[in-house]
């Protein structure tokens, strides 16, 4: 394994095209998973891949004033009136998603459903991994096939599931289980995952905590860490510097002029 250099060769590690999270004093959920490459959840149903995801970034960019958001699907006995959180704007690609940001609109906070936006912004920061989002679309399917016309199968034998090309996008809401999502804020696949569990963890335990005890509990608790993996330090033999030794010696009637 390579050592790494004591002091880092970057400042900090950024998601591309944008910060990530809750911003609740501008009310964004920023770096809002829209869509993921790969097979969606419910088998065989379809996938995206690359030229997928580029598309669906021109569709959403080309909504003026954003992608409309809800708070679950519509269903047949309930038009999701009095469900509308806000608009999805800035879609980028990052790595394999395309990420947007979630504008939650002041409706939203006061709702015949409640406080729907701060619900999505304390769930969002608490738990990502139990909100999730999902795509209106349309789109048209494109089967991988064959130089024979049959379509291409997998190792298992099972026709590979069809590629989505998306034509016009109605809206990107927040559910609980998106079928071609994760979660909402997906971290673990990001350069500094690790450095952001550990951030959220730190949170959670200091909460409301002031700096300075922030910082000397994370200092003591490195220090023994260090000398559990390490072993303790040698301490450093005491030595007088030669101005030092020259001070204390004038100061017993030393000449040094002559």
């Amino acid at each position: 394994m390579a050592t790494w250099p004591a002091i880092p060769d970057w400042e900090a590690l950024q998601v591309q095209g944008g910060a990530l999270g809750v911003d609740r004093e501008a009310k964004i959920l920023r770096g809002f998973v829209m869509a993921q490459a790969g097979p969606f959840k419910t088998a065989g149903r379809g996938e995206f891949d690359q030229q997928s995801l580029d598309m669906i970034i021109a569709l959403a960019n080309a909504r003026s004033g954003g992608l409309k958001s809800r708070f679950a699907h519509p269903t047949m006995s309930d038009d999701g009136l009095g469900k509308f959180l806000g608009r999805v704007r800035n879609a980028r690609l990052d790595g394999n998603k395309v990420r947007g940001d979630l504008h939650l609109d002041p409706s939203s906070f006061n709702t015949p459903s409640g406080n729907l936006g701060g619900y999505v912004l304390d769930l969002a920061e608490s738990d990502p991994a139990a909100l999730s989002s999902s795509l209106v679309l349309k789109v048209k399917k494109e089967y991988r096939l064959n130089s024979d016309g049959t379509k291409q199968t997998d190792a298992s034998g099972e026709p590979l599931p069809p590629l989505w090309r998306p034509t016009a996008l109605h809206a990107s809401d927040v559910v609980d289980t998106g079928d071609a999502v994760d979660a909402i804020l997906s971290m673990d696949d990001l350069p500094d995952a690790i450095q952001r569990r550990g951030c959220e963890l730190l949170d959670a335990m200091f909460a409301g905590q002031p700096r300075e005890v922030v910082e000397a509990r994370c200092l003591g608790w490195l220090s023994r860490y260090l000398d559990r993996r390490y072993g303790e330090l040698e301490p450093e033999p005491f030595s007088v510097s030669p101005l030092n030794r020259k001070r204390k010696l004038k100061l017993k009637g030393v000449d040094f002029s002559k």
